[in-house]
């Protein structure tokens, strides 16, 4: 079999991991393709145009924000399926750049490039991190960033996650999958992020095996771990808690 991570002894992430690019061009070529009726890109979170259409049929307007971005497929794919639907951009800096200029050459009024993550508005739905804050070392300063807006929903989608018999903190895997490029990731405990989560009150409402990467797996990992696969998760805000 192939393998995709590998534990490592790691407290941190190294410093400017995951890096990677994107171009002016490529972007361009992506709205082209947008315009074929058929447009579905790949999409981290597969089950997110139900998520969002079902939410649609209670509230008229839907402010999303969408952290770690990349391209710009998911934004042109759900504006595509949403007349009300205003779509907040965040990655690295030199991503927003390329997606700032595409915004203004193309006249995407709905279209916000948070450069500075200000996370400028008061009424989030829905927060989106789509294979992204397992790359992030102060991950969890990340979601209270937004936690302070409270969004009525946070998404974590194709993520990581493993449950051991004995509580332990999260662990640092190599990726070998996307070689000659190496990165370094978090696997997460589960019963732990689920418990931060619900301190800041958010109830988790969805849990799915994620398997958009086919065949992703963690067959060479120890088998003190119970459970450990890339989930999708979805959690709700819940003042009552």
């Amino acid at each position: 079999f192939k393998i995709f991570f590998v534990e490592t002894s790691l407290k941190k992430l190294p410093k400017n991991n995951h890096p990677s690019e994107i171009y002016y061009d490529e972007q361009l070529e992506k709205i082209n393709k947008s315009k074929d009726e058929n447009f579905i890109p790949f999409i981290s979170y597969p089950n997110i145009l139900n998520t969002l259409k079902t939410y649609n049929n209670f509230k008229k307007n839907i402010n999303f924000y969408d952290f770690g971005a990349n391209n710009l497929d998911l934004y042109l794919f759900l504006n595509k399926n949403f007349k009300n639907l205003t779509y907040y951009y965040y990655d690295q800096p030199h991503y927003n750049q390329v997606i700032e200029s595409i915004k203004n050459h193309s006249k995407f009024q709905n279209l916000i490039v948070d450069n500075e993550l200000k996370v400028n508005c008061n009424d989030l739905d829905f927060v989106y991190f789509g294979s992204a804050i397992q790359y992030i070392d102060n991950y969890e300063e990340i979601i209270t960033t937004f936690i302070k807006k409270k969004p009525k929903y946070i998404i974590i989608a194709q993520t990581p996650f493993f449950l051991v018999k004995n509580s332990q903190e999260n662990i640092i895997a190599k990726q070998l999958n996307l070689h000659p490029a190496i990165n370094f990731l978090y696997i997460f405990n589960y019963i732990l992020f689920n418990d931060f989560m619900k301190k800041e009150k958010y109830v988790l409402t969805s849990n799915n095996i994620n398997r958009t990467i086919k065949f992703i797996n963690f067959k060479n990992f120890s088998k003190k771990f119970e459970k450990i696969d890339m989930f999708d998760l979805v959690f709700k805000y819940d003042e009552k808690l």
